[in-house]
């Protein structure tokens, strides 16, 4: 992620100046691993970070603002995940592609759950900054899944009042809801791959309609 070129001093941020902010959000995403961000307090980020709270604010106003840093970098993975919607989707080849998507979706969410948890929540709740980064996250799978059910929905496979756009919103929200409940969803001893591929059967039948 491509770290800011000014701190909140309006000092332009230097090497020395740039560790400090990378140690402060890796500080936040340990603590985040093991406590709820309401408990979370400057202080705590500071110490965690190696850094006094007056460095903390020349980089942060806030213990959300870093999580929203964590959160655009999060969203770096998620750029790849298109190529699955954009290859080839024939009968033989869709289930073998939305298990790839849902399989990278988990990767991505086992990587990054703490901080995505934290999006979803402040997003719903209607945070600007969080509302922002949870559609620039998505854009680019909205865009290639709402192409795919277009093309679904004009030869006839779907329903004729299904909304393409509105549909791809359902699937990446589906998918990202399996992800984010995934351990909790094996707790049944149901397999993994059980989950897997009856996601990605889901997701075949949404975006193709067959």
């Amino acid at each position: 992620m491509a770290e800011r070129a000014i701190n909140k001093l309006g000092h332009r941020i230097g090497a020395r100046g740039g560790k400090t902010r990378a140690a402060i959000l890796d500080a936040t995403r340990r603590l985040l691993d093991r406590q709820h961000l309401g408990e979370i307090r400057v202080a705590d980020v500071a110490l965690e970070a190696g850094v006094s709270p007056s460095n903390f604010y020349t980089y942060f106003k806030t213990v959300e603002e870093p999580v929203l840093a964590l959160c655009e970098a999060a969203a770096v993975d998620f750029a790849p995940l298109s190529r699955h919607l954009e290859g080839d989707w024939s009968a033989d080849q869709a289930f073998g592609a939305a298990r790839d998507y849902v399989m990278d979706v988990l990767l991505i969410w086992r990587e990054h759950g703490p901080v995505l948890r934290i999006e979803h929540m402040l997003a719903d709740k209607g945070e600007v900054g969080f509302v922002e980064a949870r559609i620039r996250r998505l854009r680019r799978v909205h865009l290639s899944l709402e192409r795919r059910i277009a093309v679904a929905h004009a030869t006839g496979y779907h329903a004729p009042g299904l909304d393409p756009r509105l549909t791809s919103y359902e699937v990446a929200n589906l998918v990202e809801s399996v992800a984010a409940g995934f351990d909790l969803m094996r707790r049944g001893d149901t397999p993994p791959d059980a989950i897997i591929d009856t996601t990605a059967h889901i997701v075949v039948k949404l975006v193709t309609g067959r």
